[in-house]
């Protein structure tokens, strides 16, 4: 593990683009981020075909910890996850192979909010050229994970799955 290469990425998106309705609040996204823990493939169906909980529970800090087998689409791959909720920002996925995951709600200077999603990536059998030439890869599934989940939270906001009336 020590020797396979790694790389982090980060993709960042505004979550109330000009003309994108519904709205959605800082809240409803923690909400929706919930939701995505116990529930991957609803969220990024592409790259995760299912997610099975293994148990919640609170750390040593009080914070949920929900730990999760996700099955990935890209070689039918199950992966154990630990995910941790940091209240009302964060969502970390760490890997038991050492891969990290973070999907950070963030606010601009003018108050709009953007979500992140922070890749900390191992390469596994691949060499430093391999690892590198993966990195357009990687930042384009980033892209798409964090598009298409604010997309569902929309659809889940409108459909009700996510309350409306959920406090900002």
């Amino acid at each position: 593990m020590a020797d396979s290469p790694k790389h982090s990425i980060a993709y960042t998106a505004p979550v109330n683009p000009p003309g994108v309705e519904p709205k959605l609040t800082y809240a409803l996204i923690w909400e929706g981020l919930k939701i995505k823990v116990g529930a991957g493939q609803v969220f990024v169906g592409g790259a995760i075909t299912d997610t099975v909980v293994v148990s919640q529970e609170k750390d040593q800090l009080g914070q949920d910890v929900t730990e999760r087998v996700a099955t990935f689409a890209d070689g039918n791959v199950k992966t154990r996850e630990r995910c941790t909720h940091y209240p009302p920002i964060k969502v970390e996925f760490l890997r038991y192979d050492g891969t990290k995951v973070q999907n950070i709600i963030s606010e601009g200077a003018q108050g709009e909010l953007y979500m992140t999603y922070v890749f900390d990536l191992i390469h596994f059998g691949k060499n430093p050229e391999e690892s590198e030439a993966q990195k357009p890869k990687d930042l384009n599934m980033a892209r798409v994970a964090v598009e298409t989940t604010l997309e569902v939270m929309r659809e889940m906001v409108r459909d009700g799955k996510i309350k409306r009336f959920v406090s900002s």
